[in-house]
């Protein structure tokens, strides 16, 4: 599972022009609203807080390329714990399923794909999964490790990856570096506002062989937001560094996250 977005001052002239006014005629304006609360920026936020992963909850995303002009909705349920035989490992299962809808249509294509999340060398980890002859597979190698650390602190940076589609020499590799912002941001989306969010910043590399330019590597820009007992709200997407041109936009429609139950909490894996 590996998914998520305007401000204006227009009226904050007018506020000001409005207060030297009432002020000189001697008009009480009435209590000074309290400061902004400053981002505590020694916080370790432990990821569950920004994450969940309580069983049944459920997310549905709306998904927009703006390169390719399509839209999809992605809908995210996490079933709980789970081991996987193939892999001998445990952890949450989540299932993202993802309907498309094109420029000509509408037409729907409708996929699922079942994704592993699991605790490793202090991080969120996941792999993406496969159905195959009735059981749970890993789906070639695909998944990304150190999606998230265990603890999320402002200004932390780390290095993680993704392989796509791994089969043999085949597929690509793709490398991220990550930066935590807490800095209590308010994000509007379609699900409501969300206060106290959490910036992820990231940039990724997709190798020579990940089919976008043949031999060229690519660079994206990324930033998440995620709301605290919420999760992901957020997610933009770049091709260039200043941030001018968006290529893709995740943003949460709807959302139910239920209070973890004891058997629903993530476990930590050891080898």
């Amino acid at each position: 599972m590996e998914t998520s977005l305007g401000r204006t001052n227009a009226t904050v002239l007018p506020a000001l022009l409005l207060g030297v006014l009432l002020a000189s005629c001697g008009k009480l304006l009435g209590p000074k609203p309290p400061s902004p609360r400053a981002p505590d920026v020694t916080a370790k936020i432990p990821v569950e807080s920004y994450f969940p992963l309580s069983d049944q909850s459920q997310w549905t995303y709306r998904i927009q390329d703006f390169v390719k002009k399509l839209s999809y909705l992605s809908k995210v349920r996490v079933h709980g714990r789970q081991f996987v035989d193939s892999l001998k490992r445990g952890g949450i299962g989540v299932e993202e399923r993802y309907s498309s809808f094109g420029p000509g249509g509408p037409y729907i294509l409708e996929e699922q794909e079942p994704i592993l999340y699991f605790h490793e060398n202090g991080y969120l980890n996941r792999i993406l999964l496969t159905y195959q002859a009735g059981k749970v597979v890993a789906a070639s190698g695909s998944g990304d490790t150190q999606f998230l650390p265990e603890a999320l602190a402002n200004g932390e940076t780390w290095d993680s990856n993704s392989q796509a589609f791994g089969v043999g020499d085949l597929g690509f590799k793709v490398s991220f570096r990550h930066t935590v912002a807490i800095e209590r941001e308010t994000v509007t989306v379609s699900a409501g506002t969300f206060t106290d969010c959490v910036r992820v910043d990231t940039s990724s590399t997709e190798g020579p062989n990940s089919g976008y330019r043949p031999g060229e590597e690519l660079v994206f820009y990324y930033a998440d937001w995620y709301a605290p007992g919420v999760g992901l709200v957020l997610t933009r997407q770049w091709d260039d560094v200043k941030h001018e041109r968006e290529r893709t936009r995740i943003e949460l429609m709807e959302y139910s996250v239920l209070p973890p139950r004891s058997r629903g909490h993530l476990p930590a894996v050891k080898d």
